[in-house]
């Protein structure tokens, strides 16, 4: 049994060798491995070519997005590109991705680099022990940000006390400033000026009465409307003892409220009117009025507030009144002063956006009173106004002889609104708002306005109208949804600094 099992095997395999159509086969057969292994290999590696092309697309759509920001923190940046790269590459596709990094390198991390790797298992060479295949992609994208300088003009009235408001506004206001600055105390390409206003602004005393800026001789044609005997603000605060002037202003007359002309000796209106906020008449008959002095003497209600003899030795720092806002803050790239100056603002007043639309543009112009800001023509640097408002533009209105209080525009019987009555005034201070945001944008300037907690058709229209376009106008129904409004307002100011 064993010797014929042993003699099978030999008489199969002689007869195998002797036959020609087994060595056909078998010839055949071996000269047809190496073709069917490089067909079996160019497929795979077809499917590796796919598989990188779909990943070198899904990486150009997570580059393209994160080189679109500027200011996020490298976590933040991976959280962007891993949102963009799944939705080019589901799950559904062809490889399985095994790894997503992003990194910035260079000046201002102005280098990003966005690497993917993928596998894909091989149908036909795994016959060589090549299981699957491993895929690299990287993509880099230089952002090359343009200088940007931003004028925020804030909402610092009375009002912005309730409901939260002003707490509010300081979270979201610090929020933008961390988006665009991120982790630079002091970028190069980046200045920000903060202006807040209220029924007057707030300068810098020495800066402004040193540059020659102030209307310190009573010239301007709005000087000495509420003192006798020639008299005007500066030459009143000479007279007085331990009181000065505060920094607060009062609107220019004549329409150059609305427009970025320079201060010059030459032009009387021009100039600066300091804000004094006079003593009003005492007597029991004349209420409605602040009174911080006794009048000196009889006569009308108009006669006793301009008495300037009453101010004569006084201490009083009444003149002052309603002057305890921040101060504004030119344009600065120091990301610390900024922040101080945002937590030190202070609710006070009525709403004059006029004043903060006007404002904001002159600490954006590159003429004084503010020179920081570049050329208008310059194509290296963008310029943006942010205006902020929680309300309409209010007039004081009262019973007094006067019909109001004191404001930037004067006392309202005074006519610098160019009306006496208090609702057609409100309705000429949106008017005048519009034509400053008008005269802004026409100085190529990028207008944001923001509306917090204001249902106001006429107040929607007003904002709407000043900002650029209607995709840059924000409404902001509560406080709580404030801070988002200026996170898009952040991430559309950091697209500005992308060059095109």
């Amino acid at each position: 049994m064993t010797q014929a099992n042993s003699r099978k095997p030999r008489g199969f395999f002689k007869r195998f060798l002797n036959s020609r159509g087994g060595n056909v086969a078998m010839i055949y057969g071996l000269a047809m491995m190496p073709t069917i292994a490089a067909v079996g290999s160019a497929v795979d590696l077809t499917r590796a070519m796919v598989v990188k092309m779909r990943l070198g697309e899904a990486l150009d759509a997570a580059g393209l997005a994160v080189g679109g920001t500027i200011g996020m923190s490298n976590s933040e940046m991976t959280a962007k590109a891993q949102q963009f790269f799944y939705a080019n590459y589901p799950d559904s596709e062809l490889g399985t991705v095994t790894s997503l990094t992003v990194s910035s390198s260079g000046y201002n991390n102005n280098l990003v680099t966005v690497a993917g790797t993928a596998r894909v298992d091989t149908a036909f060479m795994g016959i060589f022990g090549v299981n699957y295949l491993d895929i690299g992609v990287n993509v880099q994208v230089t952002r090359e940000s343009k200088g940007l300088e931003i004028a925020l003009a804030l909402d610092n009235t009375g009002s912005m006390a309730s409901n939260g408001k002003m707490q509010a506004l300081k979270s979201a206001t610090l929020e933008l400033i961390n988006i665009l600055f991120g982790d630079q105390n002091a970028p190069a390409r980046l200045k920000m000026s903060l202006v807040p206003f209220s029924q007057t602004v707030k300068v810098d005393t020495a800066q402004f009465m040193n540059a020659g800026w102030m209307d310190t001789t009573g010239q301007s044609s709005s000087a000495k409307l509420n003192f006798d005997n020639n008299k005007y603000a500066f030459s009143v605060w000479t007279s007085m003892r331990n009181s000065s002037w505060g920094g607060c202003l009062e609107a220019r007359p004549n329409g150059l409220e609305q427009l970025d002309t320079a201060p010059t000796a030459g032009n009387a209106d021009s100039r600066f009117v300091p804000y004094f906020e006079p003593d009003g008449p005492d007597s029991s008959a004349y209420s409605g009025y602040t009174t911080y002095l006794s009048d000196g003497g009889n006569g009308n209600q108009d006669t006793r507030l301009k008495r300037s003899a009453k101010y004569v030795n006084q201490t009083k720092t009444n003149p002052n009144a309603d002057c305890n806002l921040q101060k504004i803050l030119p344009l600065t790239n120091n990301k610390v002063q900024l922040q101080s100056y945002v937590n030190g603002m202070v609710t006070t007043g009525n709403t004059h956006v006029e004043l903060g639309a006007s404002w904001g543009w002159r600490t954006l112009s590159p003429s004084a009173p503010y020179t920081e800001g570049s050329q208008y023509a310059d194509p290296d640097w963008t310029k943006a106004l942010v205006l902020m408002t929680d309300g309409l533009n209010t007039t004081p209105s009262n019973s007094t002889w006067h019909k109001s209080s004191y404001t930037a525009y004067n006392y309202l019987i005074r006519g610098q609104l160019g009306t006496t009555s208090a609702s057609q005034s409100e309705t000429n201070q949106n008017t005048r708002t519009q034509a400053a945001c008008t005269n802004i944008k026409n100085a190529g300037i990028r207008v944001y306005s923001v509306l917090l907690e204001e249902d106001a058709t006429a107040a929607k229209n007003l904002m709407r109208n000043c900002a650029t376009d209607v995709s840059l106008y924000f409404e902001s129904p509560s406080a709580s949804e404030l801070e988002s409004v200026f996170q898009a307002i952040a991430q559309d100011l950091s697209n500005l600094r992308l060059s095109q």
